[in-house]
């Protein structure tokens, strides 16, 4: 895994990368009572194991603002979840079981765990080079 070299590029916000080709596994859209529409595409990376990548766009009736980030399995099962048991009258898309049961074979790694572990090899460099 590689993380984010430059924290001073304010256009990188994400503290890991994508690495290879990235497959998407599906994509949910939720339309609240007023139309507004959010639609979510979970995809994975190349890596091994994979990082997990939620693609949402969001805007009135249309997408009309998109946006990407890594996120743990955690947090997209959670998400898919609620739409599931909560809102599956304003749900449209994929089968989210079969989104769920694709997600979970593919064990994807945990991107807040992979910048801890940077964090501590940091440490553990710097304190090495102290002595």
């Amino acid at each position: 895994r590689r993380l984010v070299a430059d924290a001073k590029d304010t256009s990188v916000r994400m503290p890991v990368v994508k690495t290879g080709d990235v497959k998407a596994v599906g994509t949910v859209t939720y339309t609240s009572w007023d139309g507004y529409v959010t639609t979510s595409t979970f995809s994975l990376d190349s890596a091994s194991p994979p990082l997990l990548w939620r693609k949402m766009g969001v805007g009135q009736k249309e997408v009309d603002s998109e946006g990407e980030a890594c996120v743990s399995l955690e947090t997209a099962l959670g998400m898919l979840d609620s739409y599931a048991s909560k809102f599956a009258d304003c749900l449209s898309g994929d089968d989210v079981p079969t989104l769920v049961a694709a997600l979970k074979k593919a064990a994807p790694a945990d991107p807040a765990e992979i910048v801890a572990n940077e964090k501590v090899a940091e440490q553990e460099a710097a304190a090495a080079a102290d002595y």
